[in-house]
């Protein structure tokens, strides 16, 4: 009987973990499907640290923002979720508004969630009023041995993210584009 139990346990937990899995999977394909296509600007980071294994470290305009160019909350502590109301520009989109809470939008805006990682800004030498986010979206997998080019893209070459984000603030990347030519593209399956 014991035996019977132990067996049904084991199951359970096999079932669990897996459904687990299938429903982080579902949800990455549910942001890639409904999530509006948005294009950012990468920021180069120190070479020594941009590439690790088989994966690519990315930074992103909007990932670091001062409080005086943007609107919105701007008290905002280590691990605090952030909601970054992001506006088309001329190429890119950037970032317009931060708040704690999901902030109303138009049509023209999406919102992106994140997480502040710490407050305080180091940009060209001076201390600034400011805040780093983390979206979730700051590792992309590469097959192995092709790092380098994104790494360290020949002069003149434009490394861009083509990034999924749907209406609860969830992100994706869909794709890598080199030059405006999609270089990697994430399948759904």
């Amino acid at each position: 009987m014991m035996k019977k139990y132990r067996i049904y346990l084991l199951a359970l937990v096999v079932v669990l973990q897996t459904a687990a899995l299938a429903g982080m999977v579902a949800m990455k394909h549910r942001t890639l499907i409904t999530g509006k296509p948005v294009l950012l600007e990468t920021k180069p980071i120190d070479p020594r640290s941009l590439f690790r294994g088989d994966y690519v470290r990315l930074n992103y305009t909007i990932s670091s923002l001062d409080y005086a160019e943007v609107e919105g909350d701007d008290d905002f502590e280590r691990r605090d979720q952030i909601y970054v109301v992001l506006r088309k520009g001329e190429k890119f989109w950037r970032a317009v508004s931060i708040h704690h809470e999901m902030p109303a939008h138009g049509p023209d805006s999406v919102v992106i969630r994140g997480e502040a990682q710490y407050t305080g800004l180091w940009i060209d030498g001076e201390s600034r009023d400011g805040i780093n986010i983390r979206y979730g979206i700051e590792n992309y997998f590469v097959p192995e041995g092709e790092g380098m080019a994104l790494e360290l893209p020949a002069v003149g070459e434009e490394v861009t993210m083509l990034i999924a984000v749907d209406k609860a603030g969830a992100s994706a990347i869909k794709a890598v584009l080199v030059d405006d030519e999609v270089r990697y593209e994430e399948k759904l399956f």
